[in-house]
């Protein structure tokens, strides 16, 4: 999921609070380039989510669609992506926990679709330290990662800064790899319903995962480290 939640990892989740039980959520969001578990996964890059969420008194269950569009003169060297998703959110002891399955599919290409299960944890501690785990119980990938940073107010803008670092274990072996990153954004309400974010993110591991050359759609030339920049915009229908 964004991976908008990449907008939970990629730019906080922006969107507005409601009161409403059940919701309907848009979001879109692009990028110069899209990073996810220590490895890109797409050039200039346009994302979308749609989920239809409902809250009751123990937890909010949720459930959309997810896709990952790579766009620009680069964007033969990666393959499109839809997911489908459901998952329960839930409040605990000192933070809430967040339990997903989705359905990892890539269109126009021969990519092995697969189910990944995840779950997260975010702390109610200072700076809400949050640990995330993964497990691809198709193709055997199995993953963590940690992130913690501070948030402050700055006029109209909610502004933060998130640390993240985690691990990756390939299934086949091939793509095992550790990473770290920062990222630096902020989002601001427009209007009662919608809000807009942007954020800019560095990323390093010790595997060659992000592309540096990309010539006639084929990755040429590959680096430890990656850039990014990009915008969010979230549409809550009550």
């Amino acid at each position: 999921m964004l991976k908008l939640n990449l907008l939970a990892a990629s730019a906080c989740v922006f969107v507005t609070e409601s009161l409403a039980e059940t919701r309907v959520i848009g979001e879109a969001a692009i990028s110069s380039g899209l990073h996810d578990r220590g490895e890109q996964i797409g050039p200039l890059t346009l994302e979308t989510e749609l989920l239809l969420e409902t809250t009751g008194a123990h937890g909010t269950l949720y459930g959309g669609l997810y896709r990952l569009t790579p766009i620009g003169a680069d964007q033969a060297a990666f393959a499109d992506e839809t997911d489908y998703v459901i998952g329960y959110q839930f409040d605990t002891q000192g933070g809430s926990m967040d339990l997903t399955a989705s359905w990892l599919t890539y269109p126009g290409t021969e990519d092995e679709e697969s189910l990944e299960l995840a779950a997260g944890f975010t702390s109610d501690l200072p700076y809400s330290p949050a640990l995330t785990v993964f497990h691809d119980a198709t193709l055997g990938d199995f993953g963590a990662g940690v992130s913690a940073g501070p948030s402050w107010k700055s006029g109209a803008w909610d502004a933060y800064v998130l640390a993240r670092a985690g691990f990756v274990d390939a299934g086949d072996e091939s793509g095992d790899r550790s990473y770290a990153g920062l990222e630096l954004g902020a989002a601001r309400p427009l209007g009662q319903q919608a809000e807009i974010g942007l954020y800019a993110r560095y990323d390093i591991s010790d595997a060659d995962s992000f592309a540096r050359e990309i010539n006639q759609g084929v990755v040429t030339e590959f680096a430890s480290s990656g850039l990014a920049v990009g915008a969010v915009i979230g549409v809550v229908i009550p």
